[in-house]
């Protein structure tokens, strides 16, 4: 089965409103692929974050808030996660819909109404944010993300589940691109990685790139 690494900004994806369709075929996802979003934190990706939020990118102080907001939020996800990939899915693009759809700021308080929505254990939930394990999950993910040479946003890496030798990372691929795939029957039980990864690059005039 095809596995599919999305590597993310949660501040920052170019898809702001497939949020809730991609929650509505998590289920007719699953069948077909095993996917996961791996937010992703570099110097990129809080400038990114800035200018998205029309922040003053020479101001050291508010790089710098935004740089630990950015780290929390990711640090949240990953405390999700712990209770299971559907809800960790379920409470990042609930939040990522609180942030960006709504304009909301995130706070404690958000993330814990967000929490509830994807009903979570609360208690739970609060005190791994916190915890050196989600540090540890975090520093998985970078370590992860640079040893494929990931360093933007809206990258998958594919993989076969059962023969993660190497993969093929595709690039300009974000929650629109894996909802499009499985409406247009991209995505299919049988299918090698370089399959799906040709077919999707082919139809975007894009170049295949094979990863160890």
């Amino acid at each position: 089965m095809l596995e599919i690494h999305l590597f993310v900004n949660p501040l920052g994806m170019r898809c702001f409103c497939c949020e809730q369709d991609v929650l509505r075929i998590d289920q007719e996802l699953r069948t077909k692929v095993n996917y996961q979003f791996v937010p992703l934190f570099n110097m990129e990706t809080i400038q990114q974050t800035m200018e998205l939020y029309h922040l003053n990118v020479h101001d050291l102080s508010v790089r710098q808030q935004t740089s630990a907001t950015l780290y929390q939020i990711i640090l949240d996800y990953k405390a999700a996660l712990f209770q299971g990939r559907k809800r960790g899915r379920h409470y990042l693009l609930r939040l990522q819909s609180a942030l960006i759809n709504d304009g909301l700021d995130y706070s404690e308080a958000l993330a814990k109404k967000i929490a509830r929505q994807a009903q979570l254990d609360l208690d739970m939930f609060w005190e791994d944010r916190k915890s050196e394990l989600a540090v540890k999950a975090f520093k998985k993910d970078q370590y992860m993300a640079d040893e494929m040479g990931v360093t933007q946003t809206a990258t998958a890496v594919v993989f076969d589940s059962e023969q993660p030798v190497y993969g093929f990372m595709i690039n300009n691929f974000d929650y629109e691109s894996l909802i499009e795939s499985y409406r247009s029957h991209q995505l299919c039980l049988h299918q090698t990685p370089q399959e799906f990864a040709q077919s999707y690059n082919d139809k975007h005039h894009q170049s295949t790139l094979r990863i160890l």
